[in-house]
């Protein structure tokens, strides 16, 4: 295949070095130490609700609402983001060293059309790489310089046969930030955190990007709701789009409901003022918590959050591995969600945990079952590790 790394030393005559260094994959030898799903909350002495009813109580039963809900299902799509993150080389700008990172970003969407059809809506993928900023060494217009470099690297890789007949390209090139580092290991661990994260929020944009398509097509509605794997606190401050894009994309989250297996069960306080962890760990079978206000650090957003236990178990490995986060955006400052609204989301949730994926994975005991396809759709559309090292 073409080898990007050495165009790169050629084409920079002498600006950059390439150590051609052993190439793998960060996800299976590097734990992730970036925490993307519950980030800190404006500190408020008691929990405010976010919910109509104003009720003091500690948590709410739904299993009668499981009985009294409609034969059709409220959720009709389900999406999930994923990526791999690959160290392809040490790459010397002046004297100090930089990773040089290479991604592979999936994002999918499935649909349940009935009982019988649950299909492919909608799929992106693509390969990214991450460089210092100090690539760009002139200066130039950062945007331009990286559509140019792109369209340089995808020439060089196309002289190949097999990556055009699979229509293989880079996608796009981030540069992250290197501000106030010396050369120095656990600089270039920070460096290695900052150029994943970029990668990370690609991911996150291009969710984003699904979601507004379905908004497009006029999919999503009061009777057909999207499932989004994961949490949908997405910041400005941590993305890829201009903060006028972003701001556009919090309109069509109206129908969306982010549901996170991992989360922090200390994030709120309830309203006596107590962390909510212990009213979350002592949740009964079908019960949730009332619905929480929840204001992101930056201020940028309003949440109504609120967790549910999804069925009853016996063998728990923790009092949380059978519990869920949801999370809804508010329209507005203030605003609330009708309690019956949190009552029949909460209740349709808990239906899509049955069947379950008991051996499939790991996280079988808060998994719901469409979301447990659509991971795995998603995850079958991986180009090979060694398809894309060897790019490089």
């Amino acid at each position: 295949m073409g080898k990007i790394l050495e165009f790169i030393e050629k084409d920079g005559d002498g600006k950059y070095s390439c150590y051609k260094t052993k190439k793998f994959c960060l996800d299976g030898t590097d734990p992730d130490t970036l925490d993307y799903d519950d980030r800190p909350a404006q500190e408020l002495k008691s929990g405010k609700f976010a919910e109509t009813d104003l009720s003091r109580v500690e948590t709410v039963n739904i299993g009668l609402k499981i009985n009294r809900l409609a034969s059709f299902p409220l959720f009709s799509y389900f999406l999930d983001g994923s990526r791999h993150v690959y160290k392809v080389d040490d790459i010397a700008i002046g004297n100090r060293i930089f990773p040089f990172l290479a991604g592979q970003i999936i994002v999918g969407c499935c649909q349940r059309r009935d009982r019988d059809e649950f299909k492919k809506c909608e799929l992106t993928r693509k390969v990214v790489i991450a460089l210092p900023i100090n690539f760009n060494y002139d200066g130039d217009k950062e945007d331009d310089f990286c559509r140019n470099y792109c369209e340089k690297l995808n020439s060089v890789i196309s002289s190949n046969r097999f990556v055009r007949d699979i229509q293989l390209r880079i996608d796009k090139m981030l540069l992250y930030k290197t501000d106030g580092g010396k050369d120095s290991s656990q600089d270039k661990n920070s460096f290695k955190n900052s150029g994943t994260a970029k990668i990370q929020t690609e991911m996150t944009d291009e969710e984003q990007f699904m979601v507004r398509s379905l908004c497009r097509q006029n999919l999503l509605d009061n009777e057909h709701y999207l499932i989004k794997d994961g949490s949908i606190e997405y910041y400005p401050s941590s993305s890829n789009m201009s903060k006028a894009e972003w701001t556009q994309m919090r309109s069509n989250y109206k129908h969306v409901v982010g549901v996170s297996k991992m989360f922090n069960p200390d994030l709120l306080k309830d309203f006596r003022g107590r962390k909510l962890s212990k009213t979350i760990a002592a949740l009964r079978p079908f019960e949730r918590t009332k619905a929480y206000r929840y204001l992101a650090l930056d201020g940028a957003c309003e949440f109504a959050i609120w967790y549910v236990r999804l069925r009853k178990s016996n063998f728990r490995e923790t009092n949380f591995s059978d519990v869920v986060k949801c999370e809804m955006l508010l329209e507005e400052p203030g605003a609330s969600i009708d309690t019956d609204l949190v009552n029949v989301i909460s209740a349709n949730i808990i239906r899509e945990a049955y069947p379950v994926c008991y051996g499939k994975d790991s996280r079988w005991a808060n998994h719901l079952y469409p979301v447990f396809l659509t991971e795995s759709f998603c995850k079958s559309n991986y180009i090979s590790q060694d398809i894309i090292l060897n790019l490089f």
